[in-house]
Formats: C-alpha cells, structure tokens, sequence
C-alpha cells in the first residue's frame, strides 16, 4: 500500500463520533464527511476557521444537523510511524532521517518538535459528537491541546480534562485508545480484554501483500462483534476498488476472554469469521 493511501485511510479510520463504529460503517460506504471539505464535487482546502464553518449552511440546505469544525493542532509526527512501524519504528525512522541507531524518543521529539507549526482541517462532527472528537483529534497532538471552531468563535480542548461519565463516550474512549495507541499485537489484544461493553470487540489485523509493490500492514482496529463480518466485506470491497490485493487476517479478544479469528482476500473475494469458544 502507498503512503498515501495509508494515510488517507488513517485519517478517515479515525473520524470518531459517538456510537463510533456505526459512523465507521457509514464511512466506509459514503465518506459522509467530505461534506466539510467539498462543494459541487470540487474539492477545495479549507484555510481559515471562517471558510470551513460556512459549509454549515451547505450542510442545512441538505438537512444535515451535523457541523463543520474548524480544528488546529500540533501534530505529533512520530504517530505514523508508530502506527506504520510498529515496534520497528524508531530503527526506520532513525535511517530515513539519517539519525544514530541509538538516539532515543526524547531526543527525536524535541529535533522535531522545536519549531513545529499548527495544521488545519475541517472536520465533519455529527450533532453531540463533539468531546469525543476532540479527544481523538487531541492524542494525535504533541501537547494534548486542540483549537477549535464550529461557529461560535474559537475554544480550546485540553485531553488531560476529558473525563467522560456516560457509557457511549467511556466506550468510545477505549476504542479510540486501542486504536491509536496500541502498537503491538499484545497491547492490541490486552486492549480489547478490558472493554466495558461486551459488545465490542479488538482486533490486531496484518494485512498480508499479494502482490510485486507495497509492504504488509499490522495494526490495531475495533470492530462490533454482531458486524465483524459485515465489516471484513466492506473493507474488502474498499480494497478492491483500490485494486490493493492483500490477504487481511485479524485476531481479536473481547472483555469475554474469547478469540475470535477473521480474514479476507481481496484477490478472490473470500471472507471466514472463526469463533473459539
């Protein structure tokens, strides 16, 4: 897979609402929030908090309660290759930037980090969905902090204060956090046993290349039990209309203490969900 389809597929993995995998489904069949960053079929870049929340009234044309919110932040911009790399990161990173093998994380955050600017974009947040949004926009920043507009003028959310209480927002809390911070399959997995809704389900997944370009995929993503199966064929359907053949294979633990095992090809179009009991 390119870098850039994975980072596309990475920003759109994370548009995070509340009932966050039913938005996620959405996602994968519409790409609904485009609507912040598209007029007419045209894509445009939103510069300004001014230009993004006036596709509010775009949005109200088409009866959409959602909002489009203007969010700024310091990207931390070791996250994708923690995410990409995996426990090899460091090592890929360090030689890409020509770096000493044995520097540390310290000292690569601070080299990178000392004159970093704000970057911008306009964010689709459907109608209460705002905090959790946030709280998922503020781990991908260096200081925790994200600026933010949705029309009533700019406000600041820090994730050190986000301590949410009802079950919707705890849930999606944790499956944010396992999808975001968990960079090895143990971590993964461990995730996934301490969920607070037994609904859900964690899933550490290797997406296996079947082809002469691109490299294989591990990475952690939560998925609802009762749609894994639904979810395998959505994401396979989203590979093949990138014609990226890949064999996708998760293994996924929920707060029950059970495995289950699902895969695809995307080559021949065949999907298997096993439940050890």
């Amino acid at each position: 897979m390119s870098k850039l389809k994975f980072l596309i597929l990475f920003i759109f993995f994370i548009q995070v609402v509340p009932n966050f995998l039913d938005m996620l489904e959405k996602e994968l069949d519409g790409l609904s929030y485009n609507k912040c960053i598209k007029s007419n079929d045209r894509p445009f870049y939103i510069e300004t908090s001014a230009q993004c929340v006036k596709r509010n009234a775009f949005l109200l044309k088409e009866g959409d309660s959602s909002k489009c919110c203007f969010y700024s932040g310091k990207i931390d911009p070791l996250l994708f290759y923690k995410k990409q790399y995996g426990e090899n990161w460091k090592k890929i990173f360090a030689q890409s930037k020509g770096y000493d093998l044995n520097i540390s994380e310290e000292e690569i955050k601070k080299k990178l980090t000392e004159n970093i600017e704000e970057r911008n974009n306009c964010q689709y947040v459907m109608k209460g969905s705002n905090n959790i949004l946030l709280y998922e926009s503020s781990l991908t920043t260096i200081d925790g902090i994200v600026k933010y507009d949705c029309g009533e003028g700019q406000k600041i959310f820090n994730k050190k204060e986000f301590h949410p209480t009802n079950k919707e927002e705890i849930i999606d809390k944790q499956l944010i956090d396992s999808f975001l911070l968990s960079f090895t399959e143990k971590d993964c997995l461990k995730s996934g046993t301490n969920l607070s809704d037994d609904n859900y389900q964690i899933c550490w997944c290797e997406k296996i290349l079947l082809s002469s370009e691109g490299i294989n995929k591990k990475n952690c993503f939560p998925y609802r039990i009762s749609t894994f199966e639904e979810r395998l064929k959505k994401e396979m359907i989203l590979d093949q209309k990138y014609n990226e053949k890949f064999e996708n294979k998760c293994t996924c633990s929920n707060n029950k203490n059970k495995i289950t095992k699902g895969s695809y090809n995307s080559v021949t179009g065949e999907i298997k969900v096993e439940i050890n009991k």
